[in-house]
This record gives structure tokens, sequence and C-alpha cells, in this order.
């Protein structure tokens, strides 16, 4: 590239048009409209005392428990192990674990037992962990549990899963609760809501804007860049990072996704990276485009790992932007590995 990053059109080298359907992760519609509610839950918070009910079976049995992880799911759990079906509220859910997990907790709880005492202690401990979920509930009326025996596994159908990851002793455990429909969409309600009680932002629309860079452009020269067929280095690595800013100010950093054809944001934690523009150049910020969302929502998506979904196809499409309006349009490329757009 010359002097200040610009190449007129037929001197661009090797520079290649961007293909957003190859370099982005691909996300379900689903997943996007659980990302700021049941993904983002934390489950522990409505089932207060669910440890201490355990604490005299763990004191009885003479073992130590370490808690590492409770996270939500889509994915759902795993079938070829030990699968105990039952109910609460009167929707299916599934409890299981994988078959190595099964094996390795009987031994440690029951060294040298029968297979047939090991399926007795399990489905004990199983049906157990469904009781006290429902008796330590906190959101709502209290949901009446049944252990199901006339149902399979295989035959429930699963909207979402709660995955727990714990030490028994020394022995790593996964466990897995898969809900219905109900159940996952009464959990992501209730997180969103909690989200939005937190928020004191007055109703009404918020116009995000989805930044990639920006350029500072010597006055004299903007002519220059905006010419049709011109080559211009962005000076920055081709990834997936994106800006969002409301108005000119910068909110979230965020990762693009691909959503069934269409941008989506997933906002990532860190600090946002500032551009430095030289004093009397020009900001032109290039942009994929702009959201218009709820301002009750801001809440919601601020949270890491929720996604704005947009209705900007995955194109290579850009706008080239002063002062927050449209000036004109590239097409963004990569060259040498770093981002670049050709005018259009």
């Amino acid at each position: 590239m010359t002097e200040h990053n610009v190449k007129p059109s037929g001197e661009g080298g090797d520079v290649q048009v961007w293909e957003p359907e190859q370099a982005l992760r691909r996300m379900s519609s689903a997943e996007v409209a659980l990302s700021r509610g049941f993904l983002r839950c934390r489950p522990e918070k409505w089932f207060p005392g669910f440890a201490a009910r355990w604490l005299p079976v763990i004191h009885a049995l003479g073992f130590e428990v370490r808690l590492n992880e409770i996270k939500p799911l889509l994915a759902k759990p795993p079938l070829d192990g030990v699968a105990f079906v039952g109910s609460i509220g009167g929707e299916d859910v599934v409890v299981a674990t994988d078959r190595s997990t099964a094996n390795s907790l009987t031994e440690e709880l029951l060294p040298g037992g029968d297979s047939k005492a090991a399926g007795v202690v399990l489905e004990y401990l199983f049906r157990r962990f469904l009781s006290t979920l429902a008796i330590s509930w906190s959101a709502g009326e209290g949901a009446s549990v049944k252990f199901s025996r006339g149902v399979r596994a295989e035959e429930v159908r699963v909207a979402g899963s709660i995955r727990l990851t714990f030490t028994v002793n020394t022995v790593p455990v996964t466990m897995w609760v898969g809900l219905g429909a109900k159940m996952v969409e009464t959990l992501d309600g209730l997180w969103r809501r909690q989200a939005q009680s937190l928020s004191k932002t007055a109703p009404g629309q918020v116009v995000l804007r989805l930044e990639l860079g920006q350029l500072g452009v010597p006055p004299q020269m903007l002519s220059e860049y905006l010419t049709k067929g011109t080559v211009i280095d962005l000076e920055m690595k081709a990834s997936d990072s994106v800006t969002i800013k409301v108005g000119h100010k910068l909110w979230m950093p965020a990762r693009l996704v691909d959503v069934e054809g269409f941008y989506g944001c997933e906002m990532t934690p860190g600090a946002l990276a500032v551009p430095s523009i030289a004093e009397g150049a020009t900001q032109l910020c290039v942009e994929l485009g702009v959201v218009t969302t709820d301002a009750t929502k801001m809440a919601e998506l601020a949270q890491a790992g929720s996604v704005l979904l947009s209705d900007i196809p995955t194109t290579a499409s850009v706008d080239l932007v002063i002062n927050q309006e449209k000036i004109g349009a590239a097409r963004l490329c990569v060259y040498e590995g770093r981002f670049a757009i050709e005018v259009l």
C-alpha cells in the first residue's frame, strides 16, 4: 500500500473479497432467542437450600462433594449411559449421566458392590435429586414431582439442559438435567426480567451501529478515499470482531456470527479498543449497518454471551459513514491477513 494506505483501482494486489459465510461461526435462531435469558441464567439462584438438603446424605455416606460448574445449554443429555425420567409440574424431565461417570460414581460410593446394588444406589440418588429440585424451587408455587418408570428417556422432548459438574471425593462427575419447553421458557423469562429490573433506561428506541473500524482521513484527501475502485488498507487483522456503538459512543465489544444468513453480534467481555484518530482528521467509520432495538432490552444485551440479531445479510457489503451519515459504500476485503475495503 502507498502512503495513507490507498491504492487506485487496478492496483489492489492480492486483495480477496471477505467471505463471512466461511469466516464466521454459525448460530441457530433458537440459540439467539435464548441467549439473553435461559443461556445466561444461573439456575442455582432459584433453588436456595438445595445443597443444604443434601448434607445429611453426604455425611451419612461419608464423602465430600465440591460443585464446579452449573451451565445451561441447548444440547441434549447423553442417553447412552444412565438416564431416569421424572416430571416436575407435569412436564417430563430427564436426569442423566454417561456410563463411565455412573460406573466411577457407584464404585466410589459402593466399593465392590454388584450391579444390582449399584443400580439401586443410583436410582435413589436421582430420585432424591429430582425431589430436592422441586422442594427448593423458589420462583413460583411448589411443583409436584413424579418419578416415571413407564417413560423412556428417548421419548422426552428436551428443549434445553442444565449441566452440572462436580467432584465426589476425587471422582469427577457430570450430570445433565434435560428440561422441557415450559421450564426453559420459565427460566428464560425469569432471567430476562431480572436483567431488566436492574436497568434504569427509559423506554424508547435505541439505534445501535455495528462498526468494524475507523479511518482518520485528511480532509483534503477525502474525495480520493471515496473514489470508486479505491482500495484502502484498514490496518486491522481480519477477524470476527465488531464494536457496537450507541450514536457516537462505544458501547460493547462483540463477535460476529452467522445466524441463518444474517449478521448477529455475540457480546464479549473485556475492554473496548478506543481508536486513535489524528487531530484534524475526518473520522470515517466502516459499518455493517444499524439495528434498532427497545431501550429496555439493553440490559439483557449487555450480558457477555447475549446475541443481538440484525436484519443485515451476511455479505461483504459495508457502509462508509461520517457523523452517523452514510456517504458511501464499499466491499470488505482481506489483504495480507488484514481487512481492506474496495470503494463502490
